[in-house]
């Protein structure tokens, strides 16, 4: 099996873990302002699991005052270490002799570096303790935070099994891995680096920020199931012409990417409206080539081949896409906006549209591409 990571929302993953905006103030009654801290409404089940055996079992091996090598290879056989041994695409004789480097300063590292872990393994045996302690408090949390942002009318009911661990391979802080079992996967966490920015945090922000790692992937899960059930989301919709690839690929995408915030930077637009206008026009710029390239098949084939892609989706349709959520959120309120996802890709352009003319808002347009599309979609109902 072949290990891969979902894309990085690039513009927002820096805002998750930075610290509140300057002049931020705690929304009244400490409430969070992050609409997937809001109750959930969605039926069905998001069934999270957690599997701490080799975050542990690594933290016992580099707490002992010599290298175990019987322990280390038995590590190996635990499914999060396979996972990043894969990922690596070394033999799990290299993870094993760069647990042993964890002991000897002057041994050379060659992919899993793992002394910094051992100078402060009792740091992170207490962290680990409390989430184990804490276990159905933090999987609740991401249930629900999944499940907040799913629309009412479908039941979706998924499972994701969640793996902690540490030494990921590179600089991931996890992996997202395929079961074997269909369209199943399971993801495996890097705990040191997944709370890197957070260390110093009291446990409670701790947990949040762990459990929202956990609700962006399980929403995606959720999400994908969501759109696979739902009339709205099933068939291309013509009436957006040659702008349907976008626009679809930015409702899809910008959902999830929510997820990549911090709760301290809700509203979008009014802590990120640099970072949201820059997306916003990127997205405008998109459409605009597709237009321009409406007359040249082989431009046409370009420009949607490059939509397809999941770097498109990472740099343009994640970022513009959830400041377009957030956009409808904020302005028409949260059950609008599980309505827009509800209507398909033209349901959530159509509802930031009618958002960014409410006055008072100041929300960044979409671009006359998009507009004149969109009214000529919605022609023919009017007609």
């Amino acid at each position: 099996m072949r290990a891969r990571l979902l894309p990085l929302v690039l513009i927002l993953a820096g805002c998750a873990a930075a610290a509140p905006p300057p002049g931020s103030t705690p929304a009244p009654g400490g409430a969070s302002r992050a609409p997937y801290d809001s109750p959930p409404v969605a039926p069905g089940t998001v069934a999270i699991t957690l599997d701490l055996r080799a975050a542990r079992e690594i933290l016992a091996l580099l707490s002992r005052p010599r290298f175990d090598a019987e322990a280390a290879r038995s590590l190996t056989d635990l499914p999060a270490v396979q996972a990043a041994i894969r990922e690596s695409n070394r033999a799990r004789e290299v993870f094993q002799a760069d647990l042993a480097a964890a002991f000897d300063d002057q041994a050379r590292i060659a992919i899993f570096d793992f002394r910094g872990l051992r100078e402060n393994a009792p740091r992170w045996a207490d962290l680990l303790a409390m989430i184990a302690a804490r276990e159905a408090e933090l999987t609740k949390l991401a249930s629900d935070r999944v499940r907040a942002l799913l629309p009412p009318d479908v039941a979706v009911s998924v499972t994701e099994p969640i793996y902690l661990t540490f030494g990921l391979p590179g600089r991931a802080d996890h992996l997202v891995m395929p079961s074997g079992e269909g369209s199943d996967w399971y993801v495996v966490i890097d705990l040191a680096r997944a709370l890197s920015d957070v260390q110093s945090s009291p446990p409670s922000e701790q947990i949040k920020h762990l459990s929202r790692l956990m609700a962006s992937e399980g929403y995606q899960r959720a999400w994908a199931e969501y759109r696979s059930a739902s009339p709205a989301w099933q068939k291309r919709d013509t009436a957006l012409g040659q702008l349907e690839p976008l626009m679809r690929q930015t409702a899809q995408a910008g959902p999830v990417a929510l997820y990549s915030v911090d709760e301290n930077f809700f509203p979008l637009s009014v802590w990120l409206k640099e970072p949201m206008r820059s997306s916003i026009d990127d997205l405008n710029r998109a459409a605009d080539r597709l237009v321009s390239a409406e007359g040249d098949l082989d431009a046409r084939v370009a420009v949607a081949a490059e939509i397809g892609r999941p770097e498109f989706a990472a740099r343009v349709a994640g970022p513009a896409g959830a400041f377009l959520a957030d956009g409808i959120i904020q302005t028409l309120g949260l059950n609008a906006y599980r309505a827009a996802l509800a209507g398909g890709p033209r349901g959530f352009f159509e509802a930031y549209d009618r958002a960014s003319h409410q006055k008072g808002r100041a929300l960044i347009p979409l671009g006359k591409a998009i507009r004149e599309r969109l009214a000529a979609a919605a022609a023919p109902a009017k007609g």
